[in-house]
């Protein structure tokens, strides 16, 4: 079995050629260097990984060196390092940014290595714009935060990438089933957050009911059986994505026992003690991490110095040393002149003035100069343009240095190298390099495996005849069970629903509102009194329906940690009471329209309450309300509408009620995404599913359900919108939205 999959994987190298980097000519001898620039560059580092990097770094340093041995006021980067597992991060962080009289000027940080350790220093970082060059912090959340700060500089693509890659290259070597290991930290979020999505984009089944949190000693015994017992094949690929490399020891004994499953694992596994501890182990082993370019010579040429490949970011390390040169460079010549594409940078908030991190975004913002590489000769080439005004388009360690236009410190563009264990299961052996772009000898992640195929929903064309009659009267219940402000997104998103429903023919008797109502005067708020939604434009705030302010004369009907659970019943059965006052009374006559925003948890989706509480609405209590409405002839069309995390999971719950359907922005097995975070607030302000599905609305309430289901689709990253229950409701084809919304344009 372990040559018939290595036999596969050997395969989708074939046709690639390892090209040697170009070296060019070396460096031309000159004078001695004038007096040096020097940049106080803190490194932030476990100890075990500065050991792991000091032969790459020492390679940048030098090849910095000889790349400037001739020129005038050469940079020369002054590394101060700093233990990460011992320091107090705060502290450091506050002293890098505030030193005190006498000491030196930090001018610029590299780290953390663990994504959870990031926030710490960005933090602080912001208020001076100190560049901060991560190299492998990968958390999603952390990049999609951190995004649009130009001194946020991260090295490595996220996760997203690396979860597609994984479960990509299952896929490739005959896999019918995938499961998940993740640490419970940010980091292993992330791959908890993607990992469905990709199985369901790659047509791959999930052998486990839920991907499993790994704490160090936990015992996996029962859900790798289960993940055993519930495969449809005989090739199940464990994905194991863990912070620290003795996790992985633990987690791939355990799996030894379980011949039919082969982890393939993240990043932190290329550690020689993870080697080491499958060393005289028969089990197969697969793995994968960000690595240098194979196609630009740096792996090759490392190994040839050193004997061995390079470990887990060191070539993102070496990139990072040799920007800072770069941009230092370009400082000195260029001063307060700054320019990225084509416009002088300006900053208007005070104190923030052009610093080194803008330098090194123009530098690598220029794409049609001299095109140069990682190494002296390169370098030296890069150096001399720049000294002369030049742009240099840049190769580094990693590959092409792309990095994304809105801030030009998000590199696009990572090399992952897939690996297996060499003879004797005691020496890493690469299989072959992978990027996105599939440039030079690294294979396309979107041409193997069919990237751009996105799933897509399949619905029947069978119309559903329940003789309905036309609609009496018209119904809303909108529901938001967060509190806290960190959820602001979900309050944020219930608000402006019952805006559009107002706009949408509905008066306030017909409209029930249920939620907390503390965002607008919260101690957080910079803006109080106001809630935002939207604020970057979309269809629904450029035809004036949102307004600037969501909150804005609405009528709260429930505050919600005033009801109880099984209140929700009783409001949708028109079941009054002096303490539940005002509820819907809808007839066989009328169209309900349920929208919910908030937490969901993988068991039975929709959340009673924040996400730390874990207190499930329930999957029957939900059916029960929508059943009890049926017998009583309460309803004519119900359609639910659910912004949550694994709300796939209600789908499943009302299937087969006649004139129900249920629209998700999460099918059962996903969590949901927040949309746009926002600097100033410090939150996300709404959900992608939520927004197009207000856009959708007023740009045409008579869009049909497939038109609706397929912007939705197009547009909510990270989950698949689901619909349910479409053969007892009406052909998606002509349905439409109307039934629930009267506004036109």
């Amino acid at each position: 079995m372990r040559q018939r999959l290595l036999d596969i994987l050997l395969f989708m190298t074939m046709g690639l050629s390892v090209l040697s980097c170009n070296k060019g000519p070396d460096p031309l001898p000159g004078p001695s260097p004038q007096k040096e620039v020097v940049l106080n560059v803190d490194v932030i580092l476990p100890s075990s990984i500065r050991e792991q990097w000091a032969e790459s770094v020492d390679m940048a340093m030098s090849a910095l060196a000889l790349a400037q041995k001739s020129v005038d006021n050469p940079v020369r980067l002054n590394l101060r390092y700093h233990n990460e597992d011992t320091e107090d991060l705060d502290a450091l962080g506050y002293a890098l940014t505030h030193p005190e009289a006498g000491a030196d000027t930090c001018h610029a940080i590299v780290g953390p290595y663990y994504s959870n350790h990031a926030s710490h220093i960005l933090r602080y970082a912001r208020s001076e714009r100190l560049p901060v060059l991560m190299p492998v912090c990968t958390s999603v959340e952390l990049q999609r935060i951190y995004a649009n700060e130009t001194y946020a500089w991260f090295l490595t693509e996220s996760d997203i990438t690396q979860c597609e890659i994984m479960i990509g290259a299952a896929r490739a070597v005959g896999a019918t089933d995938v499961a998940l290991i993740y640490s419970d930290d940010t980091y292993g979020q992330s791959f908890k957050d993607w990992f469905a999505f990709y199985a369901t984009e790659q047509d791959i089944h999930m052998a486990a009911e839920a991907p499993v949190a790994y704490k160090k000693g936990d015992n996996l015994r029962s859900f790798l059986q289960a993940a055993d017992d519930a495969a449809l094949g005989d090739k199940v690929f464990v994905l194991i994505a863990l912070t620290d490399a003795s996790l992985y020891e633990e987690v791939c004994r355990q799996l030894v026992d379980f011949p039919h499953l082969y982890p393939i694992c993240a990043n932190g596994s290329f550690e020689s003690r993870v080697v080491q501890s499958w060393k005289d182990k028969s089990a197969f082993y697969l793995g994968l991490a960000p690595v240098g370019s194979a196609s630009l010579g740096y792996p090759q040429s490392y190994k040839e110095l050193h004997g061995h490949l390079p470990y887990y970011g060191e070539a993102q390390v070496y990139d990072a040393l040799c920007l800072l040169a770069l941009g230092k460079t370009h400082q000195m010549v260029n001063g307060d002149r700054c320019i990225i594409d084509g416009k002088q940078v300006t900053y208007l908030q005070s104190p923030y003035t052009i610093g080194l991190t803008d330098h090194m975004r123009a530098v690598v913002a220029s794409s049609e100069g001299e095109e140069t590489l990682w190494d002296a000769a390169g370098l030296t080439t890069a150096m001399n343009a720049i000294r002369a005004g030049k742009s240099v388009s840049l190769n580094g360690a990693t590959g092409k240095l792309d990095f994304a236009r809105d801030s030009y410190t998000n590199i696009l563009n990572t090399t992952y190298m897939l690996w297996t264990m060499g003879e004797g299961n005691s020496t890493i052996e690469p299989v072959c390099y992978l990027s996105a772009s599939g440039s030079n000898t690294e294979a396309s992640v979107t041409a193997m495996w069919e990237r751009d195929k996105k799933w897509e929903q399949v619905f029947s064309d069978t119309p559903v005849d329940h003789h309905l009659g036309p609609v009496g009267s018209r119904w809303a219940v909108v529901v938001s069970p967060s509190t806290t402000w960190s959820n602001y997104r979900h309050q944020a998103d219930a608000f402006a629903m019952y805006q559009l429903l107002r706009h949408s023919g509905y008066d306030d008797d017909h409209i029930v509102l249920i939620v907390e109502d503390n965002l607008s005067n919260h101690p957080q708020n910079i803006y109080p009194g106001q809630i935002f939604v939207e604020r970057g434009g979309g269809s629904a705030e450029d035809a004036g329906i949102m307004g600037e302010d969501v909150r804005k004369d609405a009528v709260v009907d429930y505050h919600f940690t005033e009801l109880a659970l099984e209140d929700l019943a009783d409001i949708m059965t028109g079941n009054s009471s002096e303490r539940l006052p005002h509820v819907i009374r809808p007839d066989a006559a009328s169209n309900i329209f349920f929208f919910w925003s908030g937490h969901g948890g993988q068991r039975e989706g929709p959340l009673w309450g924040d996400e730390d509480a874990v207190k499930y609405f329930g999957k029957q209590r939900i059916k029960d309300i929508v059943t009890t409405l049926r017998s009583q002839n309460r309803y004519r069309r119900m359609f639910f509408a659910i912004e949550t995390c694994y709300s796939g999971r209600w789908g499943e719950a009302l299937e087969g009620i006649p004139d129900v359907l249920v629209l998700t922005a999460a099918n059962s097995y996903e969590p949901s995404k927040a949309d746009v975070h926002d600097r100033d607030l410090g939150v996300y302000l709404s959900n992608a599913f939520a927004r197009t599905f207000r856009d959708c609305i007023v740009e045409d309430n008579q869009i049909t359900i497939y038109d609706l289901y397929k912007e939705l689709a197009k547009t909510t990253t990270g989950s698949h919108v689901s619909i349910y229950n479409h053969q007892q409701y009406g052909s998606v084809y002509t349905e439409n939205m109307e039934d629930y919304f009267l506004w036109r344009n």
